[in-house]
């Protein structure tokens, strides 16, 4: 059906959105970007060598036992990471510069916890850990600079020839029934990825390019239209947009002849704009956010004609645009809900139309577009358990009676759904191995991580906080049917969290100052380690 009541100011609006954005300063922007990534290169040479004189400190500590020569030598590092960024930095004459790089200081704490940490984690003798921490030093310098390489615009290539050099040199003295080699190579990529993190100035947009995994975020265009620091984020770190709220049915589609098309059309605008690709969402949603009118529905042909209609205006509208549908959202009851004998929640498509009003709002998007890809999105799937098992019995049914099903979404509410839980990157991977081992496509969707369940001072729960969005980096990336992470949202200020939690939270990768936090950089590692970690 053709949609009615087409907001044609919108559209121009929209259409005048795209040019404007289109229509930048090109030359000028990339000579700032050039010096922007001269500095980030310099940076990352710095906390290269800082990798590596950490691991000479733990290795002549555990050959002298010496403690106050290695707190000294720990202290020069951080002294000389310091200088160095602070040079970069005025080299730059670019604020940029600083802005995208951790602070110094909290990089070098963060990566000598890291070196002592790993130190301390060899099994074995000391002989042992001694030949393998030596063994480390000079590897952690070469993974680190081959970010770099990527800085300078040349081919981002995963550092192969670093595990080779373990291989050939392994048993490490003294290690006989310890860590195996591929052990190794793990832990010193893992240092190697979190010190480039925070050193480079590339955002996250190229970082998941680089592994074929797009970087979105869900935002509300009035919010990104009245915060020109929002714009920049948008522009340096995110290679794809969701609406977060205006293609849900009660905002695009109100009353049966009333379409109310603007606010997407802006999202849509300013994606294609930047080059960025879309996801829609959600098309079909029982629990929350349904207009009045198909909560009224008393037959199922009333209620199949309802569904219908806003599928096929809002997808077709769209098609050829919008790369990816969220076509059911939440299929299956909370975890403090009861399920049905089926295992789906008993929303009101359920109750009229039965289990299968699922395929039946896949072929009704896939009609729309054809070439839209087609997931179906639901929460709490990032850890096993029941409700993991009744969405992949859901799932098998989909496949096995030929629904138009291309993909999963797991939205990752880490701490909220389930509450108080914060899976750790195995287990994450584990989860999206078992979908795209059904032949589908995963992705993050809904990516943010509550502090409500850690204690703690701020700035302790923001490492921990960093440390789940970096379990949720290399979980992607280790799986090459993961697509995309999107974060619901990208600043504090602007989370669903804080309104629906009544309280304060801190959810997302950056604070309320358009500062990183630990959450941006431990993410940014994640994916840089996927990177090093490709054979």
């Amino acid at each position: 059906m053709r949609p009615a009541g087409i907001d044609r100011a919108a559209l121009l609006s929209a259409a005048l959105l795209a040019v404007s954005m289109a229509c930048g300063a090109p030359a000028q922007a990339g000579a700032n970007n050039a010096g922007v990534a001269r500095c980030g290169s310099r940076k990352v040479a710095a906390i290269g060598r800082g990798c590596r004189d950490l691991l000479r400190a733990e290795a002549r500590f555990l050959r002298n036992g010496d403690g106050a020569a290695r707190a000294a030598r720990i202290a020069a590092v951080g002294g000389r990471l310091t200088a160095e960024w602070s040079r970069a930095e005025a080299a730059a004459a670019d604020a940029r510069c600083a802005a995208r790089s951790a602070d110094a200081d909290a990089a070098a704490a963060r990566l000598t916890a890291a070196v002592s940490a790993a130190t301390a984690a060899v099994p074995g003798s000391v002989e042992c850990r001694r030949a393998l921490v030596g063994l480390w030093a000079p590897l952690c310098r070469s993974a680190v600079a081959s970010e770099r390489a990527a800085l300078r615009g040349a081919a981002s290539a995963a550092p192969a020839h670093l595990r080779a050099r373990i291989a050939a040199r392994w048993p490490a003295p003294g290690c006989a029934g310890g860590p195996d080699a591929a052990a190794a190579s793990r832990t010193i990529l893992r240092l190697a990825a979190g010190a480039a993190a925070d050193a480079t100035t590339r955002g996250l947009r190229a970082l998941g390019a680089d592994i074929g995994v797009a970087v979105g975020a869900a935002i509300e265009p009035d919010e990104v239209a009245s915060d020109v620091d929002y714009t920049s984020a948008l522009a340096h770190d995110i290679d794809s947009l969701t609406a977060e709220n205006v293609m849900k049915w009660g905002v695009v589609h109100p009353q049966p002849a009333t379409w109310n098309f603007g606010p997407a059309d802006a999202v849509v605008a300013r994606a294609e704009a930047a080059g960025q690709r879309v996801r829609g969402h959600t098309l079909n949603w029982g629990a929350l956010q349904l207009p009045g009118y198909v909560s009224a529905a008393t037959t199922a042909g009333e209620l199949r004609a309802h569904m219908a209609e806003p599928i096929a205006g809002l997808v077709g509208r769209y098609a050829g645009r919008v790369a990816q549908w969220d076509v059911v959202n939440e299929p299956l009851p909370g975890f403090l809900e009861a399920p049905t004998p089926d295992g789906l929640d008993d929303n009101i498509f359920h109750q009229r139309l039965g289990a299968d009003y699922i395929a039946e709002a896949l072929y009704l998007a896939r009609a729309a577009d054809p070439t839209a890809r087609l997931y179906i999105n639901e929460n709490g799937l990032e850890v096993p358990g029941a409700k993991q098992d009744r969405f992949f019995a859901l799932v098998q049914a989909l496949l096995a009676a030929g629904a138009p099903l291309d993909g999963i979404g797991f939205q990752a509410h880490l701490g909220l759904v389930p509450p108080g839980q914060y899976p750790n990157a195995a287990t994450i991977e584990a989860s999206l191995r078992r979908f795209a081992d059904l032949g589908l496509d995963v992705e993050l969707t809904e990516v943010d991580v509550t502090l409500l369940f850690v204690s703690g001072a701020l700035p302790a729960r923001f490492a921990v906080q960093g440390d789940d969005y970096r379990a949720l980096g290399e979980a992607c990336a280790a799986v090459p049917r993961c697509r995309g992470i999107t974060t619901w949202g990208l600043n504090d200020q602007y989370s669903w969290l804080r309104p629906f939690l009544g309280a304060t939270d801190w959810p997302l990768p950056f604070d309320e100052a358009w500062r990183r936090k630990p959450a941006y950089f431990g993410l940014r590692a994640g994916l840089l380690y996927g990177r090093l970690s490709m054979n």
